[in-house]
């Protein structure tokens, strides 16, 4: 009896590239149902399903694995002091710009957050649980948040275009504002 060839089975890279195809998907602005992303794939919408169940679960693993990579990234970045997580959050905002791939996973993100709440309202209480990295921020670190989220978005939708040298400008000027008395 001859034998048969079976693949080896590998469920966390399976999941890999779901997640992936997911991202491709949005970034592009295709429509995204299980079905689309196992055809993306070369799997069956069961094999999607056994991985995440649904869409939602499927969008949220999505956000979840990009956020704790942003999470592993801020930790790199992360100084000391009493602003420490607001400029590896200026700083990470500044460098990741320059990466397509990374651009593309966070459209996707941005993406999911609008078509499905639930992503929207993780990213919230990731950002929330962030800004609770530094022990007393004040008005400056906000400031400064917003700004990177602005310069993020810009650098998603291709807005502003900024050179590599007003990079480096606006990320000084940021950090600089954690330097200045911004607390009663």
């Amino acid at each position: 009896m001859a034998e048969a060839h079976h693949r080896k089975k590998d469920p966390d890279a399976v999941r890999a590239k779901l997640l992936n195809a997911t991202a491709e998907l949005l970034a592009a602005g295709q429509a995204l149902s299980i079905g689309a992303v196992a055809e993306h794939v070369g799997v069956s919408k069961g094999a999607v399903q056994h991985h995440f169940g649904t869409r939602e679960q499927l969008l949220a693993a999505m956000a979840d694995t990009f956020l704790t990579a942003f999470d592993v990234e801020l930790a790199g970045q992360m100084g000391v002091g009493p602003s420490a997580a607001a400029q590896a959050y200026v700083r990470a905002a500044v460098s990741g710009g320059a990466d397509p791939e990374d651009l593309a996973h966070w459209r996707a993100v941005l993406v999911a957050s609008v078509v499905e709440r639930s992503v929207a309202a993780r990213w919230a209480d990731w950002v929330a649980a962030d800004r609770r990295k530094d022990p007393a921020p004040g008005m400056n670190e906000t400031i400064m948040r917003l700004a990177a989220d602005g310069l993020w978005l810009s650098d998603l939708l291709g807005i502003y275009k900024l050179s590599p040298s007003d990079r480096s400008a606006l990320q000084a000027a940021l950090l600089d504002l954690s330097t200045k008395e911004n607390r009663p």
